[in-house]
């Protein structure tokens, strides 16, 4: 069996970095440490409604099949959307029958009016990838292919023949600041196959090689908790900063 919270993690992070990779301006609205359910969907809501998108997605596994040992069929996968007339429902059809192709009963579209995360300002929708507790759902179940699938879905267009979706970088530097900005190209300079960008533009893996530079960008990142290992260059203050940065590269 698997673990929802875990899971739904995964799934949106790549669902993000697909995205994102197509050229896409993406919001993160998860919220980590919440004091209880209604203030986790509270303050989701209030990030989803302080920016204006093309449709929210909250992503979610189901449960309820209590078919741990395996009967043969999956349980399958939903998608939720607020009402008949949502303008989700064209996004909400295609993701769901794009994942239904990679093997789960589909249950179809589902309309609710009791959900909070479905009362944002921008068009919205719920996924239900599968259920964490049917043996047949899980055997199939691969975070990988189920972003790809809500991908396409949202996009409506097959993502097989992008080249970029597996690219990886060799290095990758990531600041937090337009003054970190400086040391980072900088650092860029002895850097081959190298990106630099702002911390909160970062997809997750998206280099072999992970640089920091700068307090403030070692803050957002921990905080992504993606598993990354990088290595930070910061100093005591912004001319601390720039000394560590040549000595690194040896000027």
């Amino acid at each position: 069996m698997i673990k929802e919270s875990t899971e739904a993690r995964k799934v949106k992070d790549e669902v993000i970095r697909l995205l994102k990779l197509e050229g896409h301006n993406v919001y993160d609205c998860t919220v980590d440490y919440p004091d209880n359910q209604n203030d986790c969907i509270n303050k989701i809501v209030r990030k989803c409604n302080s920016n204006k998108v093309d449709v929210d997605i909250s992503i979610h596994f189901n449960s309820g099949a209590k078919d741990t040992k395996g009967n043969g069929k999956t349980t399958g996968v939903e998608v939720w959307v607020y009402n008949s007339t949502s303008k989700a429902k064209p996004f909400a059809e295609r993701i769901e029958k794009q994942m239904s192709k990679l093997g789960f009963k589909s249950r179809g579209i589902k309309y609710t009016n009791k959900l909070g995360v479905l009362k944002t300002n921008n068009p919205n929708l719920l996924i239900e990838c599968c259920f964490v507790d049917d043996k047949d759902d899980v055997n199939i179940y691969n975070y990988k292919d189920m972003s790809k699938a809500i991908v396409e879905g949202i996009l409506n267009k097959s993502l097989s023949q992008n080249s970029n979706i597996n690219k990886k970088h060799t290095n990758a530097i990531l600041y937090g600041n337009d003054i970190d900005k400086v040391v980072a190209e900088i650092l860029s300079w002895s850097k081959e196959d190298c990106i630099v960008k702002n911390v909160k533009d970062h997809i997750s893996w998206e280099a072999t090689n992970l640089f920091i530079v700068g307090g403030p960008a070692k803050v957002e990142l921990d905080k992504m908790k993606t598993g990354e290992k990088y290595t930070t260059i910061a100093g005591n203050d912004r001319y601390d900063t720039v000394r560590k940065c040549l000595n690194h590269i040896g000027k």
